[in-house]
């Protein structure tokens, strides 16, 4: 039987609390275990329940959300650290990726975008919302290849792919094999859960890669 992964959401408003639960009820992966109002609630949470998953504002009291992230990552460094805020500064994002989060979605965003976010979280990527797809870090990172856990290599492969180029002309236009292409486009399906080069195209075309 699958899993089913636990998660602590923490918010100083009640009622964004119950906007949560409402969307995660019958969730076939995640469960929100306990709610917190505050960081001392969310650490009083992990001593109590098994967590997989921290869903956090950053205006919270006792300790504010930046707080609680840095002790997420060093007490429970097995914990996802999803930032659920209405900030869409860079300097916000910034600090919360130094500090060890996974994902970082703004408060407008949909179910669908804050369920792919935990997604990519879960399988080892690091999310930006949408709306922040100009974030840069002070890291020399690119940010769309952060998002969906990409090489520029395989960005290059799936534009190529979109342009219905075969497996042969994209070896000839990059200089590799045709095996190397082929592996390239099975890990890109795998990394995206797309099961074709229809999917594969409708990824490039909402993402504007083409």
């Amino acid at each position: 039987m699958k899993k089913i992964l636990n998660i602590v959401v923490a918010d100083d408003h009640q009622l964004f609390l119950d906007g949560l639960q409402l969307i995660f009820t019958n969730h076939p992966d995640y469960k929100i275990i306990a709610q917190a109002h505050n960081g001392n609630e969310v650490l009083e949470a992990f001593t109590k329940y098994p967590i997989d998953i921290a869903i956090l504002d950053i205006n919270m009291p006792k300790p504010n959300g930046f707080e609680i992230c840095k002790i997420l990552t060093k007490d429970y460094p097995e914990c996802k650290v999803i930032v659920l805020s209405m900030y869409n500064e860079d300097q916000f994002v910034d600090e919360f990726m130094k500090s060890g989060a996974t994902a970082y979605v703004l408060k407008n965003a949909g179910k669908t975008e804050l369920f792919n976010a935990i997604d990519v979280a879960m399988k080892g990527g690091t999310y930006i919302s949408k709306e922040l797809q100009h974030y840069t870090s002070s890291e020399p990172k690119d940010g769309f290849v952060k998002t969906h856990t990409l090489t520029k290599r395989e960005i290059e492969i799936i534009k190529l792919l979109a342009l219905e180029k075969s497996s042969n002309e994209i070896a000839q236009h990059l200089f590799l094999s045709p095996f190397t292409v082929n592996t390239h486009r099975k890990n890109i399906l795998q990394k995206l859960g797309l099961k074709n080069s229809a999917g594969l195209i409708k990824f490039a075309s909402d993402n504007a890669l083409i």
